[in-house]
Parts: structure tokens; C-alpha cells; sequence
């Protein structure tokens, strides 16, 4: 049995099993895996099954789909013990059917990268909010505000200095 086990708090513990070719992952209440999440798009990801071997691919997601922490642009392998997130949400692939040859030469094309000094930052953090990126048209509307409003606490705060003068 092939299932995905849940490892986030809001899924912990609960098993999903991927007993058809096709599994759509998302918030929609048709998904096979339906998750009620606001990190979760309602057709988020799909994990397709091609004889023994399984594969996962993102859907166009908002918060997009990672496999052991690479993002998933292309459709990928899932092998046992994987790290599947979707959104915010992790989960374990899991297979209780024998390993495959491959499973030991996997390990051994790991690759570590060591380096010295502090760690650089991501070059995006646009997927990681759930509400998506923000639009430069909006932007201008926001600074338009902001600079209104510290107008009109300036205009307050010389209002209220002058009518304090008067009072002395």
C-alpha cells in the first residue's frame, strides 16, 4: 500500500491512500486528497502512478509543490521516505512494497555542499504567502495612502501645537 502520511499539525497522523492512477491533491472537496488549508490551492498538485513507480506535479499552485525541499517545476519521481509539501502542509511518502535497487544507489549520488560564513538569503519569498505576491500597481495606491495619512498627522499634530501656544 502506497499512502501519504501527514506530518504538519493540521494533518498529523492522518494517511491518504494513493490507490488510483491519478491523485489530485487540493482544496477542492472533489480532490481525492481534499485539504482544507488557505496555503493549499483548490487544484494543487497531482501524483500519478506509472506501474510500480509514482510521480508527483504541480499544478500551478499559489504556494507551490516541494520534494525534499526542491520546488517541483517539472513532474518528479516520489520514492519511499520522500518529503512531499504542498503549501504549508508536509507529508511522508510511504511504500511498504520492497525498495528497488535504485534505492541504494540513490545514496550515494547525495550531494553535501559545505561552506564557511553566514547562509544567503532565498532570491524570492513569493511563495510562501498564501495571499501571492503583491502587484506594483498596487503599490502606488499603498504609498498614496501612507503619505495622505502622514499628511494629515502632520496637519493634527501642528493643529493641536498651535491651539496648546494659544492656551498659555
Amino acid at each position: 500500500m502506497v499512502t501519504l502520511i501527514g506530518m504538519s499539525a493540521e494533518v498529523k497522523g492522518q494517511s491518504f491512500d494513493l490507490d488510483r492512477d491519478e491523485t489530485l491533491v487540493g482544496r477542492r472537496k472533489e480532490s481525492e486528497v481534499a485539504l482544507d488549508n488557505s496555503s493549499i490551492s483548490g487544484r494543487h498538485c497531482l501524483i500519478r502512478r506509472e506501474g510500480r513507480h509514482y510521480f508527483v506535479r504541480d499544478l500551478g499552485s499559489t504556494n507551490g509543490t516541494r520534494l525534499n525541499g526542491r520546488e517541483v517545476n517539472v513532474e518528479m519521481r516520489l520514492r519511499p521516505k520522500d518529503i512531499l509539501q504542498a503549501g504549508a502542509l508536509e507529508f511522508l511518502f510511504d511504500s511498504n512494497e520492497p525498495p528497488e535497487e535504485e534505492a541504494a544507489s540513490r545514496s550515494n549520488t547525495t550531494r553535501i555542499e559545505i561552506t564557511s560564513g553566514s547562509s544567503a538569503k532565498p532570491e524570492s519569498f513569493a511563495s510562501i504567502s498564501p495571499f501571492g505576491t503583491r502587484r506594483p500597481e498596487t503599490m502606488t495606491i499603498w504609498y498614496v495612502i501612507i503619505a495622505v495619512v502622514g499628511l494629515l498627522a502632520l496637519g493634527a499634530a501642528i493643529a493641536l501645537f498651535i491651539y496648546i501656544s494659544r492656551i498659555k
